[in-house]
């Protein structure tokens, strides 16, 4: 059972990742209106850093040129509890991207600036898995955007905010006993746009995966993640940023 807290925490951590279709003077007007297009999903690592999936980015640099989006049109949006009761959404421009060195670890990096500080009370990094220790059968929880901006507009009802569910690890990849796995499987639904969600301890909320890929409505699959593999990945950060919009560029709330 997920506790409120531990609900609050991963979920405010949680963003979704995508693109404007209009300018952001026009989205801070209407910000009810289905203008942010929804591509994948991120969660805070650390401080003005989100981690996603590489396919997710490269999706992301495709819609550059697919929909003409301009570089100050691609988003990140986090959607927090206000003090007022209602939500907040908070929209940040993607300032760098950067991925894994390995082609073949689906991770990759964004970078927003922070403008606001109070803005980013309640959206802090999510806790990281010291160690690999799960098991099959294990509860686990995944919280994402199945099916983006679909399930927000185009459903039988409109709503904000990532959608959570729960379930099991299937296996573990290559074997269920080995102590650094490639990959695990999960009992949990898995449709587009989940990529890039985290998957965590529905105790604690401590992440100990992120979630790539799925045969939808069955198993989804996820890259194992440590408080140690998440530091090698980002040792190469910098070596692998790709700079979007530089940081004179201004960036109005």
């Amino acid at each position: 059972m997920i506790t409120q807290d531990v609900y609050d925490a991963v979920r405010n951590g949680v963003c979704a990742v995508g693109f404007l279709t209009d300018p952001l003077t026009v989205y801070e007007q209407n910000p009810e209106k289905p203008i942010f297009e929804i591509i994948g999903t991120g969660f805070l690592v650390e401080d003005n850093i989100v981690l996603t999936n590489r396919h997710v980015i490269g999706a992301l640099m495709e819609a550059k040129i697919t929909h003409l989006v301009p570089d100050t049109q691609l988003f990140i949006q986090f959607v927090v509890p206000h003090q007022s009761g209602n939500l907040q959404v908070v929209p940040r421009m993607i300032r760098e991207v950067s991925f894994v060195d390995d082609p073949k670890v689906d991770l990759g990096f964004i970078k927003y600036k922070t403008v606001f500080a109070e803005h980013f009370k309640s959206i802090r990094p999510l806790t990281i898995a010291q160690q690999f220790s799960i098991t099959p059968t294990q509860v686990i929880a995944v919280c994402g955007y199945p099916y983006g901006t679909s399930i927000l507009v185009h459903g039988l009802y409109q709503r904000w905010g990532p959608v959570v569910q729960q379930g099991h690890i299937s296996a573990i990849s290559p074997f269920d006993t080995a102590t650094r796995p490639d990959e695990i499987l999960l009992d949990v639904r898995t449709a587009g746009e989940m990529s890039g969600a985290p998957v965590f301890d529905p105790k604690d909320g401590t992440v100990v995966a992120v979630h790539y890929a799925g045969i939808e409505a069955t198993t989804a699959f996820g890259i194992p993640i440590t408080q140690t593999s998440l530091a090698q990945s980002l040792s190469h950060y910098e070596t692998n940023k790709i700079v979007i919009v530089e940081e004179q560029n201004t960036e109005p709330e």
